[in-house]
């Protein structure tokens, strides 16, 4: 019986074997040798792997992969099983989500708060369209160029074609299918309103001498409007399940490989650790609002086109009563929800150098796109 890995556990020829039996993809033979080349990843402990086989496996079996097992702090255990979970949902579901690289494994050892992925290694023919350091700069290094842009937008509005509405969305208390767990219900959401408060005002308590008057305004004005939100649209939405889909979560731009080529090839969407079935929102608050200063976003009307390339991709998906005024309340009510993600940011314990940047643009985002 194939077991998740721990980080301390070995890869081993005859695991990888009895994996890649296991998810059909190595039918006789087995490994005979790897090589483990580390990726930098923060989040968890992932490395490259070049296979070698012995003389009877096929010629077309796998010899780049790629492994991936969680950390062993508590957040990256959960994070990891989550992950797991998800590919393990997603397994039924292959041939119409090309925007995920396939998985071959998706283990899950509660015992042992284990979880391994294991998958095609595309590292040689795909690329993100920003590192993460460009994507937390206050640079130009924050805007991919465009055909990695809409690439990268095509790809999240066919993730989330492909899952708008269906019967499985809030099913469980499971990843990935759960209703969001900050706002999957009245309760949630007061409790998750006086969450965002206390977290201002420790906030406050450690930032308040050199904060700035008009931001501090600002996000006091934002709290007392904050509450509001679930009469004003998003308890209806939660309730009925109307426009809602399975997000990413975290959906930088950072999140996405790009064909290194400019050949017809697939986009993919990866890191997949806090999906829920959510609205559309927060992923996009993600993808343009968190990094992109106010002139990157108004540059060649860049946020505005980003926006319309998604939504009509989601009307290229066949999703119907989704009207391009539904997507820009929707973007709106993100930006007040996320206004906040930054304050929790610092008081997790974030570099300055991290949350500070990304407090100005949300907070550029919400006057432009929320205030009068």
């Amino acid at each position: 019986m194939i077991h998740a890995l721990a980080t301390t556990d070995p890869i081993t020829p005859e695991w990888l074997t009895e994996a890649l039996r296991a998810a059909g993809e190595l039918p006789t033979g087995a490994v005979s040798t790897v090589e483990a080349r580390a990726n930098d990843a923060f989040n968890s402990a992932a490395a490259h792997l070049t296979l070698t086989y012995s003389n009877d496996a096929p010629a077309d079996a796998p010899r780049q992969l790629f492994l991936k097992r969680n950390l062993a702090t508590e957040w990256a255990v959960e994070a990891g099983r989550d992950e797991a979970l998800f590919y393990q949902a997603m397994a039924a579901h292959r041939d119409r989500l090309p925007m995920l690289i396939p998985c071959y494994v998706a283990l899950i050892d509660e015992a042992r708060s284990a979880s391994t992925l294991l998958m095609p290694d595309v590292s040689a023919t795909h690329a993100s369209p920003l590192g993460r350091d460009d994507q937390i700069s206050e640079t130009a290094l924050a805007v991919p160029d465009a055909p990695a842009l809409d690439q990268a937008i095509d790809a999240l509005a066919g993730f989330h074609a492909a899952w708008w509405q269906r019967p499985e969305l809030g099913q469980g208390s499971a990843a990935p299918f759960a209703l969001y767990p900050l706002y999957g219900d009245a309760a949630q959401f007061a409790a998750h309103v006086e969450r965002r408060r206390g977290e201002w005002e420790q906030f406050i308590a450690t930032e308040g001498a050199w904060f700035p008057a008009d931001l501090r305004a600002i996000y006091e004005s934002a709290l007392t409007r904050l509450p509001l939100l679930w009469e004003e649209g998003l308890g209806e939405r939660m309730t009925t399940r109307r426009g809602l889909t399975l997000t990413h979560g975290d959906c930088y731009l950072s999140q996405f490989l790009c064909p290194r080529s400019r050949v017809v090839a697939p986009t993919y969407l990866v890191d997949f650790q806090g999906s829920y079935a959510n609205l559309v929102g927060e992923d996009l608050v993600h993808m343009f609002a968190f990094w992109w200063t106010r002139e990157q976003r108004r540059e060649g009307d860049r946020e505005m086109r980003s926006l319309r390339r998604y939504h009509d991709g989601l009307l290229a998906g066949n999703v119907r009563d989704y009207s391009w005024n539904d997507l820009l309340a929707e973007y709106r009510r993100g930006l007040t929800l996320m206004l906040f993600f930054p304050i929790w940011d610092e008081t997790n314990g974030s570099a300055q150098s991290y949350w500070l940047p990304k407090l100005h643009n949300i907070v550029a985002a919400y006057q432009d796109h929320c205030l009068p």
